[in-house]
């Protein structure tokens, strides 16, 4: 006695193509994580207005007071009017930020120290 499935042609055709994909995907494999040791980012906070120098670019804090800016490269200094400061002095959080506190805007000519 042979079943008579109530399906028509096209769907078997669907399902075997569906069937026959899934089974030659192979074993699956497990994701690779990778976790960057170090800075990732510099989080400068100051007051509305300060400049700084960081990688060739003059940056203004604005009105929220910080400014977050991407490492990119080697420079781990960076110059606040005439002085150029070390930034991997500063805690770094489990995110890889770096907060560096500015001085005031009206301070100029006496800058952080560059140890927390």
């Amino acid at each position: 006695m042979v079943l008579l499935l109530d399906m028509c042609p096209i769907t078997m055709l669907i399902e075997a193509i569906t069937l026959a994909a899934l089974l030659g995907r192979g074993p699956i494999k497990e994701p690779v994580v990778t976790c960057h040791h170090g800075t990732v980012s510099y989080k400068f906070v100051g007051a509305p207005g300060t400049t700084f120098r960081y990688m060739s670019e003059t940056y203004t804090v604005p009105k929220r007071g910080w400014i977050e800016l991407v490492r990119d490269g080697g420079d781990t200094t960076y110059q606040f009017a005439d002085r150029t400061l070390e930034l991997e002095v500063w805690p770094i959080n489990e995110f890889g930020t770096r907060t560096v506190p500015l001085p005031r805007a009206d301070s100029s000519s006496n800058p952080p120290a560059s140890t927390p």
